[in-house]
């Protein structure tokens, strides 16, 4: 009996991980149900921009600093974002109204947990490290930020987990709060900014610009529905043109050429 309970629930976790409750949009899933792409047959991209705000160094490291000049560069070429900061970037005074601009320019703004938990550990085990009790706590604050500003939950029902990074628990248990997923798309590497040159695995801002088109030319569907990621960020290790959003004029210049529009999660 107790063989047969636990094969049980193992198989609908199995249905819970492979069949997502919230994947009714018309979109490609991981096997978590955190969607990867969008529509494909659809010849639109989703520029998303996800920052955080590191309090142990007072934004040193990680910070919003890169909001001004990605919201300068939309509006220069006529295009909507979608935004995704922590709350540790909503409680920094300089950011208040670069994030009232996000909402006035009308872009969507949700947000990438409230303090920038790593919910699962970074090996292959990917063990759980933060609970549904724990999770609960973190999201109830951000969601108060957000009140600050004004929205309510059924304005920003997206999100990108924190580091982009989870595993079936801790996706399903951000479901189950209210949210659909998001990540950036697979083989699209405009996120590793933070990298010095140091780094074995470093790569210039130019280098991550190409993987966008280099990742067009392989896929069958090009970059249709593809949520290509830019930190909103100025990491010290890096110089300004070593940063992908000061790029972000040439990335939009050439989606446009090759006949792409660009969508935010409003339109979802």
């Amino acid at each position: 009996m107790k063989k047969t309970i636990v094969l049980v629930a193992a198989l609908a976790a199995l249905v819970a991980c492979s069949s997502p409750k919230e994947a009714t949009v018309k979109a490609v899933y991981d096997d978590c149900g955190v969607a990867k792409l969008m529509d494909t047959s659809d010849k639109s991209v989703y520029l998303v921009f996800t920052a955080e705000f590191s309090t142990n160094d007072n934004g040193y490291f990680e910070n919003f600093d890169g909001i001004v000049p990605v919201l300068d560069t939309l509006a220069d070429r006529g295009v909507k974002g979608s935004f995704f900061p922590t709350g540790n970037c909503f409680r920094v005074e300089k950011y208040a109204e670069p994030i009232r601009r996000i909402i006035a320019e009308g872009h969507y703004l949700s947000h990438h947990s409230n303090h920038h938990l790593l919910l699962c550990t970074e090996d292959a085990e990917k063990r759980t490290l933060v609970d549904m009790d724990s999770l609960k706590v973190d999201i109830s604050a951000m969601e108060a930020e957000m009140a600050r500003f004004g929205l309510e939950k059924q304005d920003y029902t997206w999100m990108i987990p924190p580091y982009e990074y989870y595993n079936a628990e801790t996706a399903q248990n951000l479901i189950d709060l209210g949210y659909k997923l998001v990540n950036p798309t697979p083989g699209i590497i405009t996120g590793h900014d933070w990298m010095p040159k140091e780094a074995s695995n470093y790569m210039s801002a130019e280098d991550q610009v190409q993987t966008i088109w280099d990742y067009e030319a392989s896929s069958e569907t090009g970059l249709n529905g593809a949520v290509i990621l830019v930190h909103a960020m100025n990491y010290p290790c890096r110089t300004d043109e070593d940063r992908v959003h000061t790029h972000l004029g040439e990335i939009i210049d050439g989606l446009r050429e090759r006949g792409y529009s660009f969508k935010t999660f409003k339109e979802l």
